[in-house]
């Protein structure tokens, strides 16, 4: 089952959105006339779409209305990109590589539950804006746990310049992927699944790449409450109210 963070909660909207940038132009051309006209008679309503959209043919896709980064790639065929999946740490602080049986911290949201921030690391990327997917898998099964998507203004990494990763500046740039609290079953913490990083790029050749790999998502908090909390959220067999928070016994 896909899940997305709610609006005001889990991952909180941003004006990077989800999968904003994938907005054709001319919608809002066909929706001027939609919502007025759909009572008249339908020869009318026909000469009225058909101009609305010869009126978006002739608009084209200016930088105003697709605002890709200066070294865009422009037109020409899709490429490959080559994806390195990253755990987000801190904002400004960057990232961590995950690399196959990495532990993936399962991050206390304020707002409550236990969540990954997705980053990659992106070659071969010709705009400076990409959508990325996170999904989780059970390996036993290859059943789809969970996915969420963020677009993301991507910036040149500092070590390397031929390097592009989502803004560290702002972990709302990152992919917030809901873990706890599941749906009982084996539970998250200690065990192992599938990470899948995808990356397209945006107002350019659309381009695309991904990385699958092992990860086993932990509870990284200090001993203590918080981090049993995180286990019982986290842990097999879970059920709503089975868990004392934190700060509430």
């Amino acid at each position: 089952m896909r899940q997305l963070p709610p609006d005001g909660g889990g991952a909180p909207a941003h004006p990077s959105g989800y999968r904003e940038a994938r907005s054709p132009v001319f919608p809002w051309v066909l929706a001027s006339v939609a919502a007025r006209d759909l009572l008249m008679p339908r020869r009318r309503r026909f000469r009225l779409v058909t101009l609305a959209l010869l009126l978006a043919g002739g608009t084209g896709c200016d930088s105003e209305q697709h605002p890709g980064g200066a070294g865009g790639s422009g037109g020409g065929e899709a490429g490959t990109l080559s994806v390195q999946a990253y755990l987000y740490t801190a904002e400004g602080a960057g990232y961590t590589l995950l690399e196959p049986g990495a532990p993936l911290e399962l991050w206390a949201a304020p707002q409550g539950g236990h969540w990954a921030r997705i980053g990659a690391r992106v070659a071969g990327l010709g705009t400076d804006t990409a959508e990325l997917v996170a999904r989780l898998f059970d390996p036993t099964t290859d059943t789809l746990i969970v996915e969420a998507d963020r677009t993301a203004p991507m910036v040149t990494t500092k070590d390397d310049p031929s390097l592009k990763q989502p803004d560290p500046l702002d972990m709302y740039n990152v992919v917030h992927l809901p873990l706890c609290p599941g749906e009982g079953g084996r539970g998250l913490n200690g065990e192992s699944y599938r990470l899948e990083v995808q990356v397209t790029e945006l107002y350019g050749n659309f381009s695309t790449g991904s990385v699958s790999l092992p990860v086993v998502p932990t509870c990284q908090q200090p001993a203590g409450a918080a981090q049993d909390y995180c286990s019982c959220e986290c842990g097999p067999d879970y059920l709503p109210g089975k868990c004392a928070g934190p700060t509430n016994g």
